[in-house]
């Protein structure tokens, strides 16, 4: 087993991060420790937002090896002892899928088993420039015999199902017969829950195999699920390299295989060109899947028309477009940019495309929370995309509107009469938890949803979309807030909103959740000027919408009504914004229980209610109100927030460290700007929360860019116009970052002088620095003073 590989004497045992220091375009590991590999498998996974493959080696086994599907899921029922209506009646897992990465070696007729032998050397490279992994592997058998092993793959980010590798064997000093047998294994099963609900599922059912086939030509297997009623198809076909011909082709014991002979003589090489290609249906679909491996053989055909290295430069050209729009170079600091590159590449390819999907919290590259979507997609994941990949930022809300029916069926089960409740965490659009305090009860979700649409109208200016797609969806999830709301006479008739979960699941069912409200407040200024601009400007359209979904004419009046009214306090003594109305009534928790040796957060170590009755904070919930809406609020306000809540929050979730960086560098504290942005930059690089082997995790890759533009770029929106107020961290010489806003592309260069912006594409943009309206032309870079955190005063 690959996890069972002893590093051998000689290995080039660099930490790491020793590596190519000067090309920021690679990620480079040489380590050969098992206890790393499932970690590095996370790391050097690839994807396209339908397929994701992590990074393992061919030729070895790995028990944590996986190939997924956005689309390929399994549905389970959750059983209670004790079911009370509106309870999540089942939960969706998103499953591991034939894996064709498979090509095992025969020397002779002794099969090559990598944990027998001496491994001299070993690299694992990752290529953000070409969207590709490369692995080289110098290995001694047993018996002596010395190879060479190079591969590639990519998954293809023009043609969804597509998956590619270059496999090579050259001989040191062997000389004889050699097997390549490439196969397609259907043996792997879900991970296991266990303890940690973070990680793997528990499943009633999977993938059983309905086809399976293979001769010269190919191979395929088809599988289908047992509850989720989808089924797939996996195909392979090979171009061989001189040195091989067609051996044989038949059954595995879990699977097909096609394998090729040759000979090798010192100094000769052997190889294969694989090409792979997955089809699937939609989920309770009722057409035949025989359909299925004629889709992927002709997959296979045009891929195999172009060739590996065509493919591999039409991956560069994908790349090269969304590169151009980060922008991004850092003075001095190659490991950070190569970070952030990283994070951005993941986050990039992991994102769904179709509208069929989103981005999982692990992406694509693992099994973490079974697949499933979560609002952090909205909150943190799209404010990184929309101005750098716009298409992606408006697939995820495509797919959002594609449930916006089991959004409103999830409404009806919590017992509202009208609107959409859109669902904790979901793959189809149900409700996947069982734990209803800290899922259904997280409302605002549907702020985050509502607050995504705007931002992505702004930044794209895609109105279409508003129309046919975003009013609806805001209009319906405002609705909710006067389901659950109501004007308290207790306090002055101020708009109240109770037993709701805010981001901090550290204080469950609470009044007056201060980031819920905040985030509630602008989700229905904004449903009600979106009202009023569709009246106005596209009154067919608007008087349709209402029609359809019985919109009554005096719901927009108590929506602003609701806004105007929103109860958000500030405590008297400390000044601050309260979490919630009991929140600084509670007692602090005791340090020896918010710190312990290992890295499990304090929900696998207490009880819940014993986490709720005191004052301790998962991750940024307050401070991510004014980070996402917190433009009426003076930088003193802030501080005095970011310094009380920074006291009592443990960090135990990934979103944390973002928001934290991006209000430190907003409110002036530019050392703990510098340590929360590298811990959200670093989180799977260092593996800070012991689970990367669970795959990444997107939120906080999204994140450092959030850190990056947002914190250290003061990018914020205001009015619909972008607004920056760039600062230089003592750490760096200069950075520059791009974001695509409209029809233009701006570039941000940041020294100790101040700031140029430049516009290198468009004619001419309309933004705000440091508070003051800028106009930007095409050949006319402008220069300007650094942005002082004092300066950003209540507007």
């Amino acid at each position: 087993m690959e996890h069972q590989m002893t590093a051998a004497a000689g290995l080039d045992a660099r930490p790491p991060e020793r590596q190519a220091v000067d090309d920021p375009w690679l990620l480079v590991r040489h380590g050969t420790d098992p206890a790393g590999f499932a970690r590095d498998e996370s790391l050097f996974a690839l994807a396209n937002g339908t397929l994701g493959v992590r990074g393992n080696l061919e030729e070895a086994d790995s028990a944590s090896q996986a190939t997924l599907l956005s689309g390929v899921w399994e549905r389970t029922p959750i059983e209670y002892h004790e079911r009370f209506p509106g309870f999540a009646s089942h939960t969706d897992t998103r499953i591991p899928v034939a894996d064709a990465t498979h090509i095992r070696l025969r020397l002779g007729d002794t099969p090559v088993r990598l944990d027998q032998g001496e491994w001299l050397q070993f690299e694992r490279i990752l290529d953000l420039r070409h969207g590709c992994y490369r692995r080289r592997l110098r290995w001694r058998s047993p018996q002596g015999a010395t190879l060479e092993i190079e591969a590639e793959r990519l998954v293809s980010l023009a043609e969804a199902g597509l998956l590619a590798i270059r496999y090579r064997v050259r001989s040191i000093d062997y000389r004889g017969p050699v097997t390549l047998e490439s196969s397609i294994g259907c043996g792997r099963e879900a991970v296991g829950q266990g303890d940690d609900p973070r990680i793997g599922s528990r499943l009633a059912g999977g993938l059983t195999t309905w086809a399976a086939q293979a001769n010269e030509a190919s191979a395929w297997v088809g599988q289908q699920t047992t509850h989720s009623g989808i089924r797939l198809a996996c195909v392979q076909r090979h171009e061989q390299a001189a040195g091989l011909v067609f051996r044989n082709a038949g059954r595995t014991t879990d699977g097909v295989m096609q394998a090729y002979a040759g000979t090798l003589a010192p100094g000769q090489s052997v190889g294969l060109d694989k090409y792979v290609a997955y089809a699937f249906t939609a989920p309770f679909a009722t057409d035949s899947a025989d359909t299925l491996p004629a889709r992927a053989e002709a997959t296979l055909a045009a891929a195999i028309a172009l060739g590996y290295p065509a493919l591999l430069e039409r991956q560069a050209r994908v790349l090269a477009g969304f590169w151009a729009q980060a922008d991004l170079a850092i003075a001095g600091d190659p490991a950070t940019e190569r970070a952030l590159r990283l994070n951005l590449f993941h986050l990039f390819q992991s994102s769904g495309r179709d509208g069929h999907s989103s981005t999982a919290a692990k992406g694509l590259t693992g099994e973490g929370y079974e697949g499933h979507y979560f609002w952090d997609a909205e909150a943190f994941m799209l404010p990184a995309l929309v101005t750098l990949a716009p298409e992606l930022a408006r697939a995820m809300l495509a797919y959002r509107h594609r449930t916006l029916g089991h959004a409103r069926r999830h409404a009806r089960e919590l017992n509202h009469l009208r609107g959409a409740l859109y669902a904790w965490r979901t793959i189809s659009g149900d409700e996947c938890s069982a734990y209803f305090p800290g899922g259904s009860a997280q409302y605002h979700i549907n702020a985050a949803v509502a607050w995504a649409v705007r931002l992505y109208v702004d930044a794209s200016g895609d109105q279409a979309f508003l129309l046919e797609c975003g009013a609806e969806m805001i209009f319906e999830t405002a609705r909710i807030w006067l389901e659950i709301g109501h004007f308290n006479p207790r306090r002055g008739g101020a708009f109240c909103i109770h037993e709701v979960t805010g981001p901090d699941e550290y204080s469950a069912l609470v009044d007056n959740n201060h980031y819920t409200n905040r985030m509630a407040q602008r989700h229905l200024r904004d449903a009600a000027a979106t009202a009023e601009w569709m009246a106005l400007s596209h009154p067919a359209d608007y008087a349709a919408l209402a029609a359809r979904i019985g919109l009554q004419a005096d719901e927009p009046t108590q929506w602003l009504a609701a806004a105007q009214a929103m109860h958000l306090p500030v405590d008297a003594a400390l000044g601050i914004f309260p979490q919630d109305d009991g929140f600084l009534d509670k007692p602090r928790l005791p340090a020896a229980l918010a710190t312990t040796p290992d890295k499990r957060p304090l929900l696998l170590r207490m009880h819940p209610l014993g986490i709720y009755r005191h004052q301790v904070c998962k991750q940024a919930d307050a401070l991510l109100a004014l980070m996402l809406a917190g433009e009426q609020v003076d930088v003193a306000a802030k501080r005095r927030n970011f310094d009380y809540y920074e006291a009592i929050t443990v960090h135990d979730s990934t979103l944390s460290a973002s928001t934290f960086a991006v209000i430190a560098a907003e409110v002036g504290y530019a050392d703990k700007a510098h340590r929360y942005f590298l811990d959200t930059l670093r989180v799977d690089l260092d593996d800070l929360h012991g689970n990367a082997a669970h795959g990444l995790h997107m939120a906080a890759m999204a994140g450092s860019w959030l850190a990056l533009t947002w914190g250290y770029g003061g990018l914020r929106v205001h009015d619909g116009l972008p607004a920056l107020a760039p600062r230089l961290p003592a750490a760096w010489r200069s950075y520059r970052f791009g974001l695509r806003w409209r029809d233009a592309h701006l570039r941000v260069e940041v020294d100790g002088d101040g700031v140029q912006y430049t516009l290198t594409e468009g004619s001419a943009l309309t933004f705000l620095h440091d508070g003051l309206p800028q106009r930007l032309h095409a050949g006319q870079p402008l220069r300007a003073c650094p942005a002082r955190a004092s300066s950003r005063r209540r507007r």
